[in-house]
């Protein structure tokens, strides 16, 4: 994937394991199905540390999985325990149905080398009752990834398609139906995710929970153009959640909600080099949800970003208890997006007025906006962002220099500015 740099112990199981099997060779490993080595650039965490590809002279186990028309969910699984500890799970080019749950979170020094096409069982009736569910949002997943010290990459070959217009569709006709989550990972550490291609998610492409020092670089997130009667929803690229340490790096998004995501407890998180399309921003989002939990966002770096026909780009929107501390958004590019930079600390007041009467508790500080230019849609025009918040007790430290944002209208760039204390804004407040 170029063009971005410059831009997952019954006898069932035992015999799944002997079809996933590929003579269970220990040598040589084939060139391609060796895990690339990926490293974080510019930026990383401090005391970053993801998987690294540790079979690099051909050694390790290799459990391939069959293409046939049955669930390849057991299989995988199989493969898994088979290849555990030393192996790689191989998928050769072809498709594969995930039809039941695929719970892959027992991982330890493995690689996953995705070179065809996985997708799930279209029925959401059947998938009410097996996915992994989670409280935080309604989240549940098809498959999800745990363990340490995991590859898991595409090589620019692999595909996990969604199947979303078929999501999509129910949700039309059933504003109720529960869609899963594509992708994600729980309880996974020292990671790598790379080299994959993602189309038409049910609802997010992916979520990172209870997990530390993952990278995920090179990868193409697509949703296709849908009618207006089953438009795609909540197609987020990526959602942190409960996690630290984590880069998500050089790829492109092309979707119809957030870009990335900063749920709660997201820690020392960096996203870089990406292109985003059609997106809501980029966003430190929904904190404070659930009445007394303390949720917190902390040390983010968001660099070297484009975003294109979007409804936000740098954006924070939050309410309740907690913390939102050390978050920069620098080297930003905007095309034709509606508003650049939204900091909204009453996401669920219906005006000022209510927000100034009952302010949030969740503080804001020591947050920056630098090194922004380009351009905003006549929506608000002349204003390209708005800086809202409840009072200045706690939110303050704000900065936003070096912004030249151009409206259609060629009238000067203004803001709306509320309640800001102790911060430096050499923007055009109004």
């Amino acid at each position: 994937m170029t063009i971005i740099h410059t831009l997952l112990a019954t006898l069932p199981l035992l015999a799944a394991a002997v079809a996933a099997s590929n003579q269970g060779h220990h040598g040589g490993l084939p060139k391609d199905l060796v895990a690339p080595h990926i490293q974080a650039h510019p930026y990383a965490p401090g005391n970053f540390r993801p998987a690294v590809p540790r079979r690099e002279h051909g050694h390790g186990k290799v459990c391939t999985i069959k293409s046939h028309n049955g669930d390849a969910g057991p299989h995988i699984v199989a493969a898994a325990r088979k290849c555990n500890h030393g192996g790689t799970v191989y998928f050769p080019p072809g498709v594969y149905e995930i039809a039941t749950a695929v719970d892959l979170t027992f991982l330890q020094d493995i690689d996953f080398a995705i070179h065809g096409t996985i997708s799930f069982l279209q029925d959401a009736k059947y998938w009410e009752t097996q996915t992994f569910k989670y409280d935080y949002q309604g989240a549940k997943l098809f498959w999800r990834f745990g363990g340490k010290n995991v590859n898991i990459y595409g090589n620019d070959k692999g595909v996990i398609d969604g199947n979303g217009p078929y999501w999509w569709g129910q949700m039309a006709n059933d504003s109720t139906t529960q869609r899963p989550i594509m992708f994600g990972t729980d309880g996974l550490h020292h990671a790598t995710i790379s080299g994959l291609t993602m189309r038409n998610p049910p609802n997010w492409f992916n979520l990172i929970a209870n997990s530390s020092d993952i990278l995920i670089s090179d990868l193409s997130l697509q949703v296709d153009p849908q009618p207006k009667e089953t438009p795609a929803k909540n197609t987020d690229g990526w959602d942190t959640y409960r996690s630290s340490n984590i880069v998500i790096q050089n790829s492109v998004i092309i979707n119809t909600d957030d870009c990335v995501s900063f749920k709660p407890n997201s820690t020392s998180v960096i996203v870089q080099n990406l292109s985003c399309t059609g997106s809501h921003g980029i966003s430190v989002g929904s904190l404070g949800q659930y009445i007394g939990e303390v949720d917190r966002v902390e040390d983010v770096y968001v660099y070297n970003i484009t975003m294109a026909n979007a409804g936000n780009f740098a954006r924070i929107k939050r309410w309740g208890m907690g913390t939102v501390h050390n978050v920069t958004y620098d080297h930003l590019y905007s095309n034709s997006n509606d508003e650049v930079i939204t900091l909204t600390q009453c996401y669920y007041a219906v005006n000022q007025t209510m927000c100034d009467r009952y302010p949030a508790s969740l503080e804001i500080s020591d947050v920056t906006f630098k090194n922004i230019w380009g351009t905003t849609t006549k929506k608000y025009d002349p204003r390209v962002g708005s800086l809202v918040c409840s009072s200045p007790d706690v939110c303050h430290d704000i900065h936003a220099t070096n912004i030249h944002l151009e409206p259609p209208s060629g009238n000067t760039a203004t803001y709306t500015c509320v309640n800001l204390a102790d911060s430096e804004l050499d923007i055009n407040c109004v």
